[in-house]
């Protein structure tokens, strides 16, 4: 009897149905794992935020007012603007060192470091930065993201009122 050396056609297309099985299964389970991370991060990032708001709203009594506009990208992409100059005390208008906030410190007060800000980027486009906006009166914010998925662009946000993670499809604005 003659020894066969291989594999047949019909044992290599069960094993090929075998392994497009298991990648049916795996790729949508590794999409939503990544989208997953993706928020987490978000959401670690605007507990960060949200924490040096508030305390610099104990000091001064009102919140980061941001720039003129009132709706400042920052993060890996910019740190110019006026809210992360006043949250890491670096050239603040407000929390400036010839400033004394409602606690008696001078100002340069650092929220948190500059080198945390620079390393927050949007894990969706991860060449954009997170938005952030205040009302006039500097009473609320809203912390700011956004991504795209079929053609329709997501925001992922938080504010001073809402502390989870919320997605819409219109552009957020601080609460009134």
């Amino acid at each position: 009897m003659k020894q066969r050396k291989g594999f047949t056609l019909i044992e290599l297309m069960i094993v090929i149905a075998i392994i497009i099985i298991l990648a049916a299964i795996a790729i949508p389970n590794y999409l939503r794992m990544t989208d997953r991370a993706r928020r987490s991060r978000v959401a670690g990032d605007f507990t960060s935020l949200a924490t040096a708001n508030e305390a610099y709203l104990v000091d001064w009594g009102f919140y980061p007012m941001g720039s003129a506009i009132n709706d400042e990208e920052f993060g890996k992409v910019s740190m110019t603007g006026t809210y992360v100059k006043e949250i890491t005390g670096n050239g603040a208008t407000h929390n400036a060192p010839s400033q004394t906030s409602l606690t008696g410190e001078a100002g340069g007060i650092e929220y948190i470091k500059a080198g945390a800000i620079g390393s927050m980027y949007d894990p969706f486009i991860p060449n954009h930065g997170y938005f952030y906006s205040c009302d006039a009166n500097g009473n609320h914010w809203v912390l700011y993201t956004t991504r795209v998925s079929g053609g329709t662009t997501y925001y992922l946000y938080r504010t001073d009122m809402i502390t989870d993670l919320t997605e819409t499809t219109t552009k957020p604005v601080p609460p009134s």
